[in-house]
C-alpha cells in the first residue's frame, strides 16, 4: 500500500498526452503543427496530385531558409512587396500595411499561410475554354462576392488567373476555411490562419460523377498567380513581423475525412522563384 501511496501522486501529476490531429499532426492546445517550422513546412507543402494523393517534395532553398529565420521581411522586402500589388489591391493593402495580422481568441498570433484553389468554375464534362487564363467567366470575381457559394467571401484573399486581387476579408479579420479549423478545433482556431484562394476551373475525371473526382487544367497556376502569391505571402509575412508558414488546403486537412484536393497543380518551384525575386537567394 505504501509504494501505491506514492506512486499515485506521480501518475496525477503527469501531463495528459496532447491530442494531435491529421498526417501533420495539429495540436488542439497549442494550435500548431508539430516539428520545427522547417519540418512543418515540408509536411505542409507536400506534392498535392490528382484524387489528392500526397507525396514529399524537397523543401526549396529559399523557404527552408526562411522557416529558420527568427525574424520577418525587412522594410524594403514589404515595399517591394506592396509595389507588386496591381490596383486597387495595392491602395487596398497600403493602408493595411501597419496593422499586425489576427489572433485566435487566446491571442495566438496568424502562423500560417494557406494556399487554396476554388475549383470553380466548374465545367463537368466541357471543355475548358480554350483561352482560358484570359477568360472573364473563368476570372470574374462575381461568385466569390455575391453569396453564390457563401454568405461571406470563404477566404481572405481572391487571386484570379490574370493577377487580380480582391480581398474577402483583411488579414487582421481571423477566419476559416479548412475542415481542420471549422469542423475538428473549432472557433478557437480563428485567426491562427490566413487563407489565399487562386482561381483553378475543374471538370470531371473521365467516367466520374463526384465532384470529389476532378481534376484542373495544367498548368494549373499562372506565372502572375505565382508573382502575386509571392507577394501576397511577403506582405503577410511582414505583418506578422515573422515568415509564415506556407500551407496547402488538402496538407492542412491530411487524415480528416472528405478532405479538399486543392491545390492541384501547384508548383512549389515556381513559387519559390517567385519568391527569390522578392526576397533573394538564399547565400
Amino acid at each position: 500500500m505504501k509504494r501505491l501511496t506514492i506512486l499515485l501522486p506521480l501518475l496525477l501529476a503527469a501531463p495528459a498526452q496532447a491530442e494531435e490531429i491529421g498526417e501533420c499532426r495539429f495540436s488542439r492546445e497549442t494550435l500548431t503543427f508539430a516539428g520545427s517550422r522547417v519540418e512543418q513546412a515540408e509536411c505542409l507543402l507536400r506534392k498535392i496530385e490528382l484524387l489528392a494523393v500526397r507525396k514529399p517534395q524537397p523543401l526549396p532553398k529559399v523557404i527552408r531558409h526562411l522557416m529558420e529565420r527568427e525574424d520577418g521581411p525587412s522594410a524594403a522586402q514589404k515595399a517591394a512587396a506592396l509595389a507588386a500589388f496591381p490596383e486597387p489591391y495595392r491602395t487596398f493593402a497600403a493602408e493595411w500595411a501597419n496593422t499586425p495580422l489576427s489572433r485566435t481568441e487566446e491571442g495566438l498570433p496568424a502562423l500560417y499561410f494557406v494556399i487554396h484553389d476554388t475549383s470553380t468554375p466548374f465545367y463537368a464534362n466541357e471543355p475548358f475554354p480554350k483561352r482560358l487564363n484570359q477568360d472573364l467567366t473563368v476570372n470574374d470575381f462575381t461568385p466569390y462576392m455575391d453569396g453564390t457559394f457563401a454568405r461571406e467571401p470563404v477566404a481572405h484573399i481572391f487571386l484570379n488567373r490574370v493577377g487580380q486581387i480582391w480581398a474577402g476579408h483583411d488579414f487582421q479579420e481571423g477566419w476559416r476555411a479548412t475542415k481542420l479549423e471549422s469542423r475538428v478545433v473549432g472557433p478557437r482556431a480563428r485567426g491562427r490562419m490566413v487563407h489565399i484562394e487562386t482561381v483553378q476551373p475543374r471538370r470531371f475525371l473521365p467516367g466520374a460523377t463526384s465532384r470529389g473526382q476532378t481534376y484542373g487544367p495544367k498548368p494549373g497556376f499562372t506565372r502572375e498567380q505565382y508573382r502575386m502569391l509571392a507577394a501576397l505571402y511577403v506582405y503577410a509575412s511582414a505583418r506578422a513581423g515573422v515568415w509564415l508558414i506556407p500551407a496547402q488546403h488538402n496538407t492542412v486537412d491530411a487524415g480528416i475525412p472528405d478532405a479538399h484536393d486543392d491545390p492541384q497543380n501547384f508548383e512549389l518551384k515556381q513559387f519559390a522563384k517567385e519568391l527569390e525575386k522578392l526576397v533573394g537567394k538564399p547565400r
